[in-house]
């Protein structure tokens, strides 16, 4: 399990690079149409541009974000019980975002293919709207791929038995 874990916060790195560089892109694109506005003209498509990275962003630093625990959490009930029901409410929890996330991951799916096979493209510039939800696709895949890593690690943790009176789930703080 280490060694799939390894290699599924690696690749979410690489996968968050992918939204780093939108970010960037998306930064000077828009920088551009502001300017050009002002002096030229706008540039064709920039909504659709920023509104297909901005989806991409998000789905793509979903990974990352579970990696690193920065999701907001509110443990303000959970971190004052015992630390068996904290690991059970870890567990529950964890099973119900990862079972949510796999449905997401498969309903996108077949979205991506369905936007493949009639071939939808972009009013203004044409462009295929399918790479975009692809990429969106994968985010969520390995997104969903640590939720199962943090499920496992929760079961491990209530099977293993709490021997403090810690708050050692990722509620607590």
């Amino acid at each position: 399990m280490l060694l799939t874990k390894k290699i599924i916060y690696s690749i979410n790195g690489y996968i968050l690079k992918i939204a780093m560089l939108l970010t960037v892109l998306m930064m000077f694109v828009t920088v551009a149409d502001v300017l050009g506005r002002y002096f030229i003209q706008p540039i064709p498509g920039v909504f659709e541009l920023t509104r297909f990275s901005l989806a991409v962003i998000v789905f793509t630093s979903l990974g990352w974000s579970q990696m690193h625990k920065v999701h907001i959490a509110i443990g303000l009930f959970v971190s004052r019980f015992p630390v068996l029901w904290q690991n059970r409410i870890d567990v529950f929890n964890y099973s119900v975002v990862f079972i949510t996330f796999i449905l997401s991951f498969w309903q996108m799916a077949i979205y991506t293919m369905r936007l493949f096979d009639y071939d939808v493209v972009t009013t203004v510039l044409r462009v295929p709207v399918y790479p975009w939800v692809l990429i969106s696709v994968v985010g969520v895949l390995f997104f969903a791929l640590v939720l199962f890593c943090d499920l496992m690690e929760a079961i491990n943790k209530l099977l293993g038995g709490a021997k403090t009176n810690e708050s050692i789930t990722s509620w607590g703080s």
